[in-house]
């Protein structure tokens, strides 16, 4: 019985070593797959999933150049994530998700219905569709930073909302 166990264990070894590499997980493809179920917690609104896979003390850098704390755990959605209750009967995909070390990139559709204020003006209901970027820094199995843009002006102008060059320009 002695000899079986280590020849058991090299056949073990031998049979892993020999599976392809498609075959194998890389820590990349783990990154990408947290980074899919965060999505999917987005998408169902899911608060805890959202909580257990960011670090709350992380920085989140936002599209207007300011690094705050991304906060947490949140006890409802709206602290969460503010777009994710503004958008009734959402829908988002990831169009393209790319990894490198300990980085992922997501490149995401979101759309919905938009109901809400927005600069002070009531919305209801209005059709809206929304490109994310994200970059997210994995690590120990949760998102600990996010560079975050968005395209802002598109949902402002499908909010029905004009640019005007101010009144006297400067």
């Amino acid at each position: 019985m002695r000899l079986q166990v280590p020849s058991l264990l090299l056949m073990l070894l031998a049979t892993t070593a020999a599976l392809p590499l498609s075959a194998q997980v890389s820590p990349v493809e783990g990154e990408k797959t947290l980074v899919r179920r965060a999505f999917a917690a987005f998408e169902q609104g899911d608060v805890n999933t959202l909580n257990e896979l960011f670090d709350p003390d992380g920085p989140w850098h936002t599209p207007t150049g300011k690094t705050i704390r991304q906060g947490g755990p949140f006890a409802d959605l709206a602290s969460s994530c503010p777009m994710c209750v503004k958008l009734e009967q959402r829908k988002i995909v990831i169009d393209v998700i790319l990894a490198e070390g300990d980085l992922v990139s997501v490149r995401s559709t979101w759309s919905g219905l938009y109901t809400g204020t927005f600069h002070g003006v009531a919305v209801s209901q209005k059709p809206v569709t929304l490109i994310y970027s994200n970059i997210y820094r994995v690590a120990g199995g949760r998102i600990r930073e996010n560079w975050a843009s968005a395209d802002r002006l598109s949902l402002v102008e499908q909010l029905g909302f004009q640019l005007a060059p101010p009144s006297s320009p400067q």
